[in-house]
């Protein structure tokens, strides 16, 4: 099983790359939606996705709609993440009913969603603030 991650910030790939892997999960690093697109064009074991919603390439919400069209099984099975502390930004996540973390969010939560996934998937195989 392998979680999709895109964030165009290095950091913040790293921290949330280590955190999954600490849970035997692969994660596949995308810097933005293009990257995002080519990932997800070579793999089929991914069973979920963690979206940052500001790319340098595009957003979060419009690659949402592509995966939505693309890879439909996955749309249950993707959370936004967000730098944003403005809440009338959320309601479009929101709307869609993906989770939304916020930046800096909790490693459990991010571990938790990636865990709910795997078991979701049905093939899948420390707190701290990123």
């Amino acid at each position: 099983m392998a979680i999709l991650h895109v964030d165009d910030d290095l950091a913040i790939r790293n921290v949330v790359r280590r955190a999954l892997q600490a849970l035997s999960l692969e994660v596949v690093s995308a810097e933005g939606v293009g990257a995002a697109k080519a990932a997800l064009a070579e793999r089929r074991d991914v069973t979920g996705a963690f979206l940052d919603v500001q790319l340098g390439d595009g957003n979060g919400l419009e690659l949402y709609a592509w995966i939505g069209e693309h890879h439909p099984d996955l749309r249950g099975r993707i959370a936004f993440i967000t730098g944003s502390a403005d809440t009338k930004f959320f309601d479009p996540m929101m709307a869609l009913g993906c989770p939304v973390l916020t930046k800096p969010f909790e490693i459990a939560d991010l571990r938790r969603l990636a865990a709910e996934w795997g078991d979701a998937g049905g093939d899948a195989g420390a707190d701290a603030d990123a």
